[in-house]
Order: structure tokens, then C-alpha cells, then sequence
């Protein structure tokens, strides 16, 4: 009769699997290496206020035992009474609190007490439909009171998503959308007058200086602006106070935009800049990073993080038909293959864009046509549109690369938009003038908008080309 008593534990054996394939789906086993998955796709309405910081947001109050990689995030949820935190490594335990414990959730971890961990559960709802994953260093959804319909996302330090009755918040401007309010910090920068420095080392406000970029200033958890002033021919940076934390004397203006860069993958952020004569790359206290200053005769400029992996690829256009591809401390890129154009024909705008799995890097020249090669430096396809180069261009990207479409102002101060297969317009194609145009998600809806500027002046366009209100 053995077979019998074997049968007699089969619906054990049986109610034993089925608990541990519960547990390996709910929690699964961390593997080194592996991706952490998200726990914004899982984590129910339980908790009122959702967080997420990466690594140079260190120390996270509530949270000193975190120790972040390069590239990690911490998540944490809370409500009145519970919190736990989601990260994607192992915790020693002796940095924990007694009371505090470390459980396997996914190829990561969940951090909390246990009446913390016992409510977790994967039940997505209302909190996981507002939360929007970016790439800021911070991101925070809270909802009031756990219970009725205000919802306020923050994105950053320079946007804010109200759902509900919204008031005004100061140093912000209002956009109201369909069933949302979307504040973004009012930006300065624009066509002035100049200032007077109330010293040497401080400007009481530096609005009309022309904004080029912001880095931050990874030792002392801040964001510096970095503007160019036309009264010193300097390149500031500047803090929220209005601080001059370090200024750069230059000889000409700067070409462009500046870049935050992470040159050695660290977490300690330097800027870089150009001007028609040299590319500078420089530290939080405005010292020279080694390599740099890179002396070149400069006509356009841009970085590129292709797999947002921190290896940076510096490009330098040349007023001699050149491209330049620098890396870290100055050195030349191996395997960049360009050919040199004809002086008159020199590029002065580079951006990079991804349509499905290719990459194209757009060269747009001096004569007004554009370029489209490959990482390597080698043509990736041609274009017949003309674009006019005082115009830095922006794009509306499709499914390939002939239906994506790029945006100019024309020499006559119109907006312009057409397609990249037959130079089409289409659009927003003379509906408005403008002296500056972007493409942002606005309203926090996966859509993209046109933004666009007309002596310090802005606007936003839907995905329809209509102007929101």
C-alpha cells in the first residue's frame, strides 16, 4: 500500500508548491546584476506619498543606511502611521534599527518594519495612474489625506502637478489643462538690459543674464545656474540665493547650451560649455577638469549620453568642416570616422535623436542643409530640407525617421515644421512667430508640447497644434 501513502501527501506536496510559487511571484530572489523592477507598477493606494531619489540626493532622511551605485534609486511609500522603502541592493543589516527589516521584493529589496512589509501589497491604482517616472533626482506624489481627489506631483525642482483646487505658488506660472494645473518655475534669461553686481561675488539678481544650463553641485546637494555674463564676458554659476559660486572668463560668447556632465561615472558633476575658440569643461568650484580647455575654432557644440550610461560623448563642429568626438579628458573618441566638409557648408547645430532602435546624430549646416550619420561618424541617410541655421532646431519624433519632422524659425521670425523625408511643412508650420522653440512634456501627459518663446514670452502648443490656454 505504499502508492496510497504516497497519494495521501500529494495535495500537500501540492498546497506547498503552490505557496512558494506565490512567494517567488509576489517577492522573487535577487540576482546580482539583474535590473530592479520599478515598484511604482505595483504599489497600491495604501500609501499616501510616493518618492523616488537617485544617488545625488545622499543622505535621504529615514533612510542613512543606503549606500547608492552610480545609477540606483530609493523609493519610499508612506501614509500616517507606515513606511518602507524600495531599493534595488542588498542593506547591511547592521546599519538597520532593530525593529527595522529586509526583504527580497523582485530583483530588489523592501526595507521597512514588518507592519510596514505586511502591507505591502501589488494593487495598483489611483497613485500608480498620477506617478510619472523620470529622469530627475527627485520626484515626489503625494495625495491629502489619503483619501479625497488632490493629487500634487512633483517633477524635480522645476514642475509641479496639481489635480484638484490648485493656488498660486509663488516663482512658479499656472497652465491649466483639462483636469489638471501644471506650474513651471518662471525662467529668466531672455533679451534685458544688464544688471549691476551688488560685489564681486554676488548678484542680487541675475534674470537678464542668459541662462545656459544647470548643474549641480553634487557636495552641496544644490542646483547652480549657469549663465552667461555679457557685462564680465564670464560664464557663471549661480545659486538659488543668487550666489556666485564660480565664474569662467572667456574670450567670446558661449556656443549654445551648457551640458551637466559626469565624466568618471562617480557622481561628482562638472560643466561644459564652448565658445568660438575653445570647449571648456570645468568642476563644482570652476577648475579646469584635466584635458580641457580644448582649443578649436568652434562653430557647434553639444554632449551626448546615447544609453544614458554616462559615457559622454562630446561633439565639436568645426568652422573648417570638421566634427570632433572627444571623451573624457580631452581625448578623441576611437572609432569615429567623419569626413570633413567644405568650410562653407560647416555644421552649427547637433542633436541626437533615437527613432526606434537607431541613432542619428543631425548636423545642421551653415548653408541650411542637414547631415544625418551614425554613432561611428559615417552618414546614416540624407534629408532634403533646409533649415535656417540661427535657428536651434527641435523635434517631433514618429515612428521613422521620414515621418519625424524638425522645427525652426525661419529667417522672417515664423515657426516652421517639416518633414525629414520630403521636407513637407506640416503642423505647427506658420501658425506662430517666435525666437526660441523647445519640445517638453508641459502637462505630464506622455505628450510632448511645442513651447515656444517670442521676446521672453511663452507659449505652449498641444499635440493638435492648438495654443493652451
Amino acid at each position: 500500500m505504499p502508492e496510497l501513502r504516497h497519494m495521501k501527501f500529494l495535495p500537500v506536496i501540492s498546497l506547498l508548491l503552490s505557496i512558494l510559487a506565490a512567494w517567488f511571484f509576489l517577492f522573487g530572489s535577487h540576482v546580482d546584476g539583474e535590473s530592479a523592477s520599478d515598484p511604482t507598477l505595483k504599489a497600491s493606494d495604501v500609501w499616501c506619498v510616493w518618492e523616488m531619489w537617485d544617488a545625488s540626493r545622499v543622505p535621504v532622511e529615514g533612510a542613512t543606511w543606503w549606500r547608492p551605485g552610480a545609477d540606483e534609486k530609493l523609493y519610499k511609500f508612506s501614509n500616517d502611521s507606515l513606511v518602507v522603502f524600495h531599493t534595488s541592493l542588498a542593506i547591511d543589516t547592521d546599519l538597520l534599527d532593530a525593529t527595522v527589516l529586509s526583504m527580497p521584493y523582485k530583483a530588489g529589496y523592501l526595507v521597512g518594519t514588518q507592519a510596514a512589509l505586511d502591507g505591502w501589497s501589488e494593487n495598483p491604482g489611483e497613485m500608480a495612474s498620477k506617478w510619472k517616472r523620470s529622469n530627475e533626482s527627485y520626484t515626489k506624489l503625494s495625495r491629502k489625506d489619503c483619501t479625497d481627489g488632490f493629487f500634487e506631483l512633483q517633477s524635480g525642482d522645476d514642475r509641479i502637478v496639481v489635480w484638484g483646487k490648485a493656488d498660486d505658488i509663488d516663482g512658479f506660472t499656472s497652465h491649466v489643462y483639462s483636469n489638471r494645473t501644471v506650474f513651471i518655475r518662471e525662467q529668466t534669461g531672455f533679451d534685458s538690459d544688464l544688471i549691476e553686481r551688488e560685489n564681486s561675488s554676488r548678484l542680487d539678481d541675475y534674470e537678464n543674464h542668459a541662462l545656459l544650463g544647470v548643474t549641480r553641485d553634487h557636495k552641496e546637494g544644490i542646483d547652480m545656474d549657469i549663465v552667461w555674463n555679457p557685462e564680465n564676458s564670464s560664464v557663471d554659476a549661480v545659486s538659488a540665493d543668487g550666489e556666485v559660486v564660480w565664474s569662467k572668463t572667456t574670450k567670446g560668447p558661449p556656443i549654445g547650451n551648457s551640458f551637466e556632465v559626469d565624466l568618471y561615472a562617480n557622481n561628482k558633476y562638472q560643466t561644459a560649455f564652448a565658445t568660438p575658440y575653445a570647449l571648456y569643461v570645468v568642476d563644482r568650484l570652476g577648475h579646469d577638469v584635466k584635458g580641457f580647455p580644448y582649443d578649436a575654432e568652434v562653430s557647434g557644440f553639444a554632449v551626448f549620453d546615447y544609453d544614458k550610461n554616462k559615457k559622454f560623448r562630446i561633439l565639436l563642429a568645426t568652422t573648417d568642416g570638421d566634427i570632433i568626438n572627444l571623451r573624457a579628458e580631452g581625448r578623441l573618441t576611437s572609432g569615429w570616422n567623419f569626413k570633413r566638409l567644405t568650410e562653407d557648408k560647416h555644421v552649427v547645430h547637433l542633436s541626437h535623436i533615437r527613432v526606434g532602435s537607431k541613432d542619428y546624430i543631425y548636423g545642421g549646416c551653415y548653408d541650411g542643409s542637414v547631415i544625418l550619420l551614425k554613432r561611428s561618424g559615417q552618414v546614416r541617410g540624407s534629408t532634403p530640407v533646409v533649415v535656417n541655421p540661427r535657428s536651434e532646431p527641435a523635434f517631433r519624433l514618429s515612428n521613422t525617421i521620414g515621418k519625424s519632422t524638425v522645427i525652426f524659425i525661419d529667417s522672417e521670425g515664423w515657426l516652421q515644421e517639416l518633414t525629414l523625408s520630403e521636407a513637407e511643412p506640416v503642423g505647427i508650420s506658420g501658425r506662430t512667430r517666435a525666437d526660441k522653440v523647445t519640445i517638453q512634456d508641459i502637462d505630464a501627459d506622455g505628450k510632448k508640447e511645442v513651447v515656444t518663446y517670442l521676446n521672453g514670452v511663452r507659449s505652449v502648443w498641444n499635440s493638435r497644434n492648438e495654443l493652451a490656454p
